[in-house]
């Protein structure tokens, strides 16, 4: 990212700044009372779909948070289960960031139909295509508007479109 870790931390440890940068996914607050600060415990909703694919939600627990080091979340309930985080690193340029799957795996015949066919290809076009570009454009303070999310969504549709099948 070409921009400072504490720009970089900024952008991630505050939910209410993900819509301004996360161009395929709303978040959706489980209790509006509990803020949008990322902290131990705090729930939310993560809510997306690949172009031209079913809705899909999943409730999101926070385990951990390191400050400007790595944000641990647990994809608790709904279409996947299980471990990620945001990993960020000073790197010369800016900030290295990744955001990870630690063994998360779908929990539902459908979502478990698309990881047999593809893997995690649809989160990885989507990392490389959509979210972290969103996040260096708002970083930069270049806009992030609706031509822009059209872009951005035809070329995650195509980056899918393009990934090999695994298993058919």
């Amino acid at each position: 990212m070409p921009a400072p870790v504490g720009a970089v931390w900024a952008a991630l440890v505050d939910l209410a700044e993900w819509a301004r940068w996360w161009a395929v996914v709303t978040v959706e607050l489980i209790d509006p009372a509990a803020g949008t600060v990322l902290r131990p415990g705090l729930r939310f909703r993560i809510l997306g779909s690949r172009p031209g694919g079913p809705p899909r939600g999943w409730t999101v627990e926070v385990l951990e948070v390191v400050p400007q080091e790595r944000i641990d979340l647990l994809y608790a309930e709904g279409d996947m289960y299980g471990p990620t985080s945001w990993e960020l690193a000073p790197v010369a340029a800016g900030t290295s960031v990744a955001y990870v799957y630690h063994g998360v795996r779908p929990v539902n015949a459908e979502m478990a139909a698309a990881w047999r066919r593809w893997g995690s290809g649809s989160h990885e076009c989507n990392m490389r295509l959509a979210t972290l570009p969103g996040l260096a454009r708002y970083l930069r303070g270049e806009p992030l508007d609706d031509a822009w999310r059209a872009q951005v969504t035809a070329a995650v549709a195509d980056c899918i479109a393009g990934l090999p099948v695994l298993d058919a």
